[in-house]
């Protein structure tokens, strides 16, 4: 079961606002904006849709059932406003969820239900109404009814809210959706002790906490039950008759077992998180580790109550989580709370909220981070994040991306400042790719967002080599190729532009600062005109401009699609389970979620081959070594 979209009406600055996630890609979509844009907003507009879990907001010492819809309300409006405040989600059932939501609720209410009127995808409207600035009703509103024969009845009725079947089969329905977890920060205290034995007043954080353990225990591959395996070990007598008398009364066969467990999962924290840590930080963490150290004392009835404390090894030091720097703690945190979030869920997923991820990381360590994000996303999750640094924007999910952009950040400050007038807040939330159609005149297809964050290139980023290709579909094949042959690099960028007539303005630029590049055209009419003219007319050498026919003769008149054979082709068609040939929008989705997730596909050894000859050109080209 997944989420398709969210509509967002009237809340705080957002009159409405749709956010489609479709395409899925790799399950990754970000929203791109200035700070009060209104990036947060969105974000909280889709949390409140949660219709089960939500427990994380008790990390940061916040009860989930505090939230106050009035806060929701947009601020010109507070006095006066009538009307509702809603998010409406679209939601498709998953292969076999349909007919498992039936037969719960035809075994709790012994009717039959009619299948045929139970749609494949469904709406579900959650908020409130408000009258003249004063809370009224809540609203939980479903576009699927559901019609159903009971027993020794003849025909099928309609199934009202409160019956017995529409409450089981809508919390069956509830149960499978992913859940929404919103995260402002990865910064918050974490409990002294992680009690793996709880009593029935156990705090959301504990849970939260103790979960975390019970799932890194079952991600090993040899899986560790925390009850059985180490709590049941502890408290258990060994023999009949015996008495729990202190973790160092047991024996060393017992404790040999518990500690084998425990040093199993720090091990797989240690490499987890430290290994993650030198990936994206490039610092050295020999001698680190993550240890969890076993402890027992007393619930308040006097039973033993068993504990886990997290700290840090370095070198001949321990640490307590709480003595590491706030980039650490963060990134701790971070990894906790979504890597090892959904092992034990079954299939069961997450929509991960997460509002400025990494904001306080150097450039290099926020780019290295989104590596981390398909992994998180490659169980079917989805994650939503917001940003206003270039460097947290892959351009590969620009596809799944949204501007958020904000009424009353653009204006003219002293005009209306002098005037007493200041302009009411009004957040609008746009799709990338039709907010780069509204700007026609951009030389690349990067070029809107680099504008609309007011990002201004210094010389130093003007330098690196790089190659000017089409389009953004150019780009895809290309970078995917150059993924799947062990090409990809840091070496050079593939710069898309807007099709061979636009690449003069960004040549103009280019030539003018000195940077080495060379350009690669389709070897259609257009491309062969455009590159014989800026041979001819702009002095450009012709090893750094040519067409795809330099790769292949067989390419001659092509454009970038012929790279891929007739059997890469179908590769694709089976993917979407299409028909014929896919369109060039479907193999520019196909690329874009393959190069997202680097998964390695058994693409043809004539597509590999043309690639690894379009490298090796553009190497020539730039004077570069592999």
């Amino acid at each position: 079961m997944r989420y398709r979209s969210f509509k967002i009406t009237n809340f705080r600055g957002i009159k409405s606002a749709t956010v489609e996630l479709s395409p899925a890609g790799a399950g990754i979509f970000t929203f791109i904006g200035l700070n009060e844009s209104g990036k947060t907003t969105a974000l909280e507009a889709i949390s409140t849709f949660q219709i089960r879990g939500g427990d994380e907001q008790s990390l940061y010492r916040v009860k989930p059932t505090k939230a106050d819809p009035a806060t929701w309300m947009p601020k010109h409006d507070k006095a006066t406003f009538t009307g509702e405040i809603s998010v409406t989600a679209t939601i498709e059932f998953g292969e076999g969820d349909k007919e498992a939501c039936i037969r719960e609720a035809e075994a709790a209410s012994g009717a039959k239900i009619n299948r045929d009127t139970v749609p494949d995808t469904f709406t579900v409207r959650r908020g409130y109404t408000f009258e003249n600035g004063d809370q009224k009703d809540r609203i939980n509103q479903w576009s699927l009814g559901l019609l159903a024969k009971k027993k020794g009845a003849r025909k099928f009725t309609g199934v009202i809210t409160g019956d017995v079947a529409w409450v089981r089969f809508s919390t069956a329905v509830a149960k499978r959706l992913p859940e929404i977890v919103y995260f402002p920060t990865f910064i918050f205290e974490q409990p002294e002790r992680i009690i793996l034995n709880p009593q029935d007043n156990e705090e959301n954080v504990d849970r939260l906490y103790r979960n975390i353990i019970e799932n890194v225990g079952r991600s090993l591959d040899r899986p560790i039950e925390i009850e059985t395996n180490i709590v049941d070990r502890i408290i258990k007598p060994e023999t009949p008759g015996e008495s729990f008398a202190g973790f160092f009364s047991l024996s060393n066969n017992r404790k040999q077992q518990i500690d084998s467990a425990i040093n199993q999962m720090s091990e797989n924290l240690s490499d987890t998180i430290f290994g993650s840590w030198t990936k994206i930080f490039g610092n050295s963490v020999a001698g680190r580790q993550i240890i969890l150290s076993p402890g027992v004392d007393k619930h308040p009835d006097g039973s033993p109550r068993v504990y886990l404390q997290i700290s840090i090894k370095d070198g001949n030091q321990q640490y307590d989580i709480g003595e590491r720097s706030l980039g650490f703690r963060w990134f701790f945190s971070f990894l906790l709370f979504t890597l090892y979030r959904n092992v034990a869920t079954g299939t069961k997923k997450t929509l991960f909220l997460l509002d400025e991820p990494a904001s306080n990381l150097h450039a290099r360590a926020q780019m290295q981070l989104l590596d981390s994000f398909p992994r998180i996303a490659s169980d079917g999750s989805m994650i939503m994040y917001s940003t206003h640094s270039h460097y947290m924007i892959n351009p590969e999910w620009l596809d799944q991306a949204y501007i958020v952009s904000n009424s009353a950040i653009d204006y003219d400050e002293a005009e209306n400042l002098s005037s007493g007038r200041r302009l009411k807040t009004e957040i609008s939330v746009q799709k990338y790719r039709n907010f780069v159609g509204s700007n026609p005149d951009k030389a690349t297809y990067f070029q809107p967002v680099l504008d609309r964050l007011q990002i201004v290139p210094s010389r130093l980023d003007a330098l690196r080599p790089c190659v000017l290709v089409e389009g953004k579909g150019d780009y895809l094949i290309l970078q995917y190729g150059l993924f799947l042959t062990g090409n990809i690099t840091d070496t050079y960028s593939v710069v898309p532009t807007r099709g061979a007539e636009h690449f003069d303005e960004l040549v103009g630029i280019l030539l003018g600062w000195g940077v080495n590049f060379a350009m690669c055209f389709d070897d259609d009419t257009p491309g062969r005109r455009v590159c014989k003219d800026f041979q001819e007319n702009w002095g450009i050498k012709k090893e750094k401009c040519f067409t795809l026919r330099s790769l292949d003769e067989e390419l001659e008149g092509k454009s970038i699609e012929s790279l891929l054979t007739s059997e890469d082709l179908n590769l694709i068609s089976d993917h979407y389970t299409i028909k014929g040939k896919p369109t060039k929008s479907q193999i520019q989705l196909f690329f874009s979620e393959k190069l997202s997730l680097r998964e390695e596909l058994n693409l043809s050894s004539n597509f590999k081959s043309r690639v690894e000859a379009f490298d090796a050109t553009v190497r020539e080209a730039l004077d570069l070594r592999p």
